[in-house]
């Protein structure tokens, strides 16, 4: 019993928890990254595989993911920075955002 009891709270946990893709949204801060200009460029070309990535892989590895999937793992608050960032992207990018889109 004891076992079923605790098999059920680790299942509720692994549904529940964030996934590891989604926690960038938290502490994404989306007005920063379109107003510096360098730093936006460097994950634009790491994105499209066009210089390596660096410190930035582990957004990449994120981004991909979050945008294959349309932000399924997300969570109401998460999707709404998702659904946000991605109409900038598409707004004030639209050739790196169409680029991105072919990639993947």
């Amino acid at each position: 019993m004891k076992l079923l009891l605790l098999l059920s709270t680790l299942v509720t946990l692994a549904v529940t928890a964030p996934s590891k893709e989604t926690e960038i949204l938290r502490d994404f801060d989306i007005d920063a990254l379109f107003s510096n200009d360098e730093q936006r460029q460097a994950i634009f070309d790491c994105l499209l595989d066009k210089s390596p990535c660096g410190d930035t892989q582990r957004i990449k590895d994120s981004v991909i993911k979050i945008i294959k999937n349309k932000c399924g793992e997300c969570n109401p608050e998460e999707k709404q920075k998702y659904e946000r960032l991605m109409k900038t992207f598409h707004d004030k990018y639209g050739a790196v955002y169409n680029e991105l889109m072919k990639k993947i």
